[in-house]
């Protein structure tokens, strides 16, 4: 909710504490792309993903800076769109602390600690985290954040200047992924009936727990994906340096570094895709069925039945009116239950000097990375049915007689398709090394201009984990069939696998060099005027993946006077082959993508107003148009995509909305007693 703070920056937390989604001035959203979340100056990790899972807002956050386009690219490596930075609390004065307990009707549960200042003898130390349980803000039947952060700093101040200090943070977390909801009505969206569009999700105790094959090769032929006991699991390990002194007058030398063992496992549902959510009667339709109906024919006496059958129960539903009457709404929906990994050690440093006169600060460091993923995978990801309800229920298609027996299923306990990712990931290692330069000079009392460069090379190596050599959709479940090649068990799903490991790992390799730099100018026009402009080229690392060049320009103003502040700015953002909209088509080992060109002109404003004392009213946002224009189309079903797939251009960028904009009156409280704040925020409509 921090960020939502920010003009120009677009969050989407509607999957819960962890796995937000991000978009800058227009950029496309989703993840954390083209954005640098930092901790202390130093980035949480290079590639950005999951940083949110051991970063939060709590009591050891003492304040927030943020930078948007411009100068972000030389602030720091790979944060072309902006640079987040969270400061910790680290107290080196006389000794407070702060206590902080949280409660809600959700059933939230939680406490902040802090404390820390001055030991004596110069030297000071401090510490605190957080711990809570939550039910969530959806109803999902059980307790779906659990654990907290732990932190601590001790350092030391000599009287030549010299401070240092080391910091530790653990991190031992639990939180829940909340599943999509169905909604109707695009114009206008609601909820459906047997679903609350403001309270639930589908996501529930019957399908959150799951136990699926998986291919030999991982050594083992099935795993437990574990969305109640585990959810997104993070285990962190985070130790860091902080360093400073004076070298000679005008002149100070700094340096930081971490070390991060970071360990996560994403426990998930997801909803499948549109085509996926249908009535239950035109489920029972499409080819798969038939081709059930076909395979149980001579079992069922010649002709069979299909009909759903509730997992946890057994009850069927086969007739029209039964399927129809399901949950006052008679649909069902395919998901995905699935477990990624990501596990990374990175340790990061960055050394600078700053030399400062009265007219100049001048600064010069060096950033470096090395990384090392020992697992990047998403063994175990699952298709599978169920309801379309409140914490819905796991369903079967079958086969019934013509007695209404059942002769056969297309699903084993709901699940469609083993492997329906197939079995992806690997590890890597990567290294960066990035040197930067900026200096800001004051010209005289008015006029100041800044300009900065970084140089950056960087190194990936990925070993990926090849699939099996068969068709897609075609490798044999060991066991399945006997040695005659009769099904065991007529159940169609445990046959095949989607996508197997076959025990091999191939070989990518990526390097590249390449340059950030910006120049801008503020110019005071008199006591209550400023005007500034800035430019700036920066880009995005993509691993072994081409670099992208993104271009920033921007013009503003600021105005001050009593009862008012207020800076409007214009931007204009160009993001040349755009690779965002990109899918694995079924029969293809690979990604068809298409390439576009993208150029976003939009007007930032923070305005406040204070026609008294007492009362504040903010109004603070984005209005931005978006020319997105498709290029090209790559990948292996380029051909038969690529009129679908250029008709794209014209379109939004993913999550990126057109406007943005909130309004907040606080009223102050008498003697400093407190504050009271009202918010109302409109966001404009957002694509995926």
């Amino acid at each position: 909710s921090a960020l939502e703070m920010v003009p120009g920056m677009i969050v989407e937390d509607s999957g819960g504490e962890a796995s937000n989604n991000f978009s800058v001035r227009g950029l496309p959203g989703g993840g954390q792309q083209f954005i640098q979340i930092l901790e202390d100056g130093l980035p949480v990790f290079y590639t950005r993903a999951l940083a949110d899972t051991v970063l939060k807002q709590e009591l050891m956050i003492d304040r927030l800076e943020v930078v948007r386009g411009g100068s972000s690219g030389i602030l720091t490596a790979n944060g072309a769109g902006a640079t987040v930075n969270f400061l910790t609390f680290a107290n080196q004065d006389e000794a407070e602390g702060q206590m902080r307990a949280t409660l809600s009707d959700y059933g939230t549960r939680r406490v902040d600690l802090r404390y820390g200042g001055a030991l004596g003898g110069g030297w000071y130390a401090g510490g605190g985290g957080f711990y809570r349980t939550s039910d969530s803000v959806r109803d999902t039947g059980f307790t779906a954040d659990r654990g907290g952060i732990v932190r601590g700093y001790l350092g030391r101040k000599t009287p030549d200047g010299t401070d240092w200090s080391i910091n530790l943070k653990v991190v031992d977390d639990h939180n829940t992924f909340l599943l999509p909801i169905p909604l109707q009505n695009l114009s206008n969206p609601k909820g459906i009936p047997g679903l609350s569009a403001n309270y639930g999700t589908m996501l529930g105790r019957d399908n959150a727990i799951m136990t699926v094959r998986t291919g030999a090769a991982n050594g083992y032929t099935s795993q437990t994906n574990d969305a109640i006991n585990d959810g997104i699991k993070t285990k962190s390990t985070a130790l860091g340096y902080k360093f400073e002194t004076p070298i000679a007058p005008g002149v100070l030398l700094r340096a930081k570094g971490r070390y991060t063992d970071f360990k996560n496992d994403f426990n998930s549902v997801f909803s499948f895709s549109n085509d996926g959510l249908v009535k239950a009667t035109e489920r029972l339709k499409r080819d798969d069925v038939k081709g059930m109906l076909t395979r149980f024919a001579a079992a069922c006496g010649g002709t069979c039945t299909p009909a759903l059958q509730r997992v946890n129960d057994g009850t069927i539903f086969s007739s029209a009116e039964q399927l129809g009457a399901m949950n006052g709404n008679g649909m069902v929906a395919e998901n995905v239950t699935a477990k990624n990994l990501r596990y990374v050690k990175e340790t990061v440093n960055d050394v600078a000097a700053t030399w400062t006169t009265s007219s100049n600060s001048l600064t010069a460091g060096w950033l470096a990375f090395k990384t090392k993923v020992t697992k990047d995978q998403n063994v175990g990801a699952t298709s599978f049915l169920s309801d379309v309800r409140d914490n819905a229920n796991r369903m079967d298609i079958v086969a019934l007689d013509k007695d209404g027996k059942l002769q056969g299923y297309l699903t084993d306990k709901s699940v469609l398709q083993y492997g329906a990712w197939g079995e992806g990931g690997g590890a890597s290692e990567a290294t960066s090394n990035s040197l930067y330069v900026n200096d800001e000079f004051k010209v005289n009392d008015v006029w100041r201009i800044d300009a900065g460069v970084r140089h950056e090379r960087r190194s990936f190596t990925g070993h990926p984990r090849q699939g099996a050599d068969f068709p897609w959709g075609q490798s044999p479940i060991p066991g399945a069939f006997t040695a005659g090649g009769v099904d065991r068990d007529n159940i169609m799903a445990n046959n095949f696998f989607g996508g197997q490991w076959s025990g091999k790992t191939g070989l990518n390799k990526g390097k590249f060099s390449e340059n950030s730099y910006t120049a801008g100018t503020n110019y005071l026009i008199n006591d209550n005027i400023a005007v500034y402009g800035r430019y700036a080229s920066s880009y995005e690392a993509n691993n072994e993946n081409p670099v992208t060049r993104i271009d920033f320009s921007e013009l503003g103003m600021r105005y001050k006077a009593k009862g008012f502040t207020g800076t409007v700015a214009y931007f204009n953002t160009k993001y040349d082959n755009y690779r965002g909209i990109s899918r694995q088509l079924p029969g293809d080992t690979d990604a068809t993508t298409a390439i576009a060109n993208l150029e976003v002109s939009g007007l930032e404003f923070d305005l406040t107003v204070r026609p008294i004392r007492e009362l504040s009213i903010a109004l603070f946002g984005v209005a931005q148009d978006h020319k997105l224009k498709i290029t090209d189309v790559v990948g292996p079903s380029a051909s038969g995509a690529r009129a679908e797939l250029l008709a794209y251009s014209g379109n939004l960028p993913e999550r990126s909305p057109k406007m943005n904009w909130s309004l907040q009156p606080t009223y102050f409280l008498p003697g400093g007693a407190g504050e009271v704040s009202l918010n109302y925020t409109y966001m404009g409509k957002r694509f995926a």
